[in-house]
Parts: structure tokens; sequence; C-alpha cells
């Protein structure tokens, strides 16, 4: 099996070297499912080293993927099938839903509890949720740009009850 090779993007790095760890294990021909496509390419990398996954991704913005499913839309409103996906990943993209910073994106401001809310609902029992955050100090909201985290915020706004 190749290396996940990331390129200069350093949460892209993150994600390598946690998945190097051996902690995240996409079962054979595993339904992923990324959440905020468009800004860093993780398919291409992930496809380059696991050409079993069949990866669906979903962005506001426009984004063209080789080999995977990309759909354009509000990962708030879209009607994704309970129990599809073996595992789902966000790269930076949690803390920005529902702020309406990216073209126009719609305004909900627990935008990021209601999709963990949602990606529960799409994991398949034992599936398994990679994400990786702002942290510091204390919960903020960045104007429109992001969220940052503390640990009470981590576990109040992105652990759904059942999680």
């Amino acid at each position: 099996m190749r290396r996940y090779e990331p390129g200069s993007d350093s949460c892209l790095s993150i994600f390598r070297d946690v998945y190097e760890t051996g902690a995240l294990v996409f079962p054979d021909n595993a339904q992923v499912l990324e959440i905020g496509c468009a800004e860093a390419d993780w398919i291409a990398p992930m496809l380059a080293c696991r050409e079993d996954l069949r990866i669906t991704g979903i962005d506001w913005r426009l984004c063209t993927r080789e080999r995977a499913e990309i759909i354009k839309g509000d990962v708030l409103t879209y009607q994704f099938p309970a129990n599809r996906y073996d595992a789902i990943v966000g790269i930076s993209s949690i803390e920005h839903i529902g702020l309406g910073h990216y073209e126009g994106d719609p305004h909900d401001l627990d935008g990021d509890g209601h999709t963990m809310h949602l990606a529960l609902r799409w994991l398949k029992p034992g599936g398994w949720m990679y994400l990786d955050v702002p942290y510091g100090p204390k919960y903020d909201v960045v104007g429109t740009s992001h969220r940052v985290y503390n640990d009470a915020a981590l576990q109040a706004r992105l652990v759904p009850p059942g999680f």
C-alpha cells in the first residue's frame, strides 16, 4: 500500500500522521464521506494509496475531484441515507459550517453541532469520524470565518449523544 502524501497542506499532514499510526482503519471497499472537500484535496492522495475506497465529497462551493462523487450542496440539508458511510472525514471544515462565510453559504449558528448529529445518522454501526478543528483556551466564533474550540466546546458541540 502506498503512503498518504498530503503535499504541503498542514491539516492534511496531520491526517497523514494520525492515519499512519493505524488509528484510522478503512474497511475494504469502504464508503467514505468527506465534508468540505473544496479547499484542500484530501481525496486524490487518499485514493492514490487506497484505490478501493468509494469516496463522496460535499461542499457548498464548486469542486471537482477525479474518481469521487462530488456534491455541490448544503451538508445541513442534503439527504444522505442513514447508515451509508463507514467513515466521515472533515479536514478543517466543521468549524465553518453555518457561519455564512463562503459564497453566501447558509446561516446556522449551531451548524457544527447539527452537522455532527447528521453525521452520526449517516455512519454505519461501528463507523468512525475524523475531524480537525482550530483549538484554543476558550470557545470563540471569529466573525463569519470559523469557530475555535476548547475542551468544553469540543464535547458540547461536536460529540453528539451516542457517539
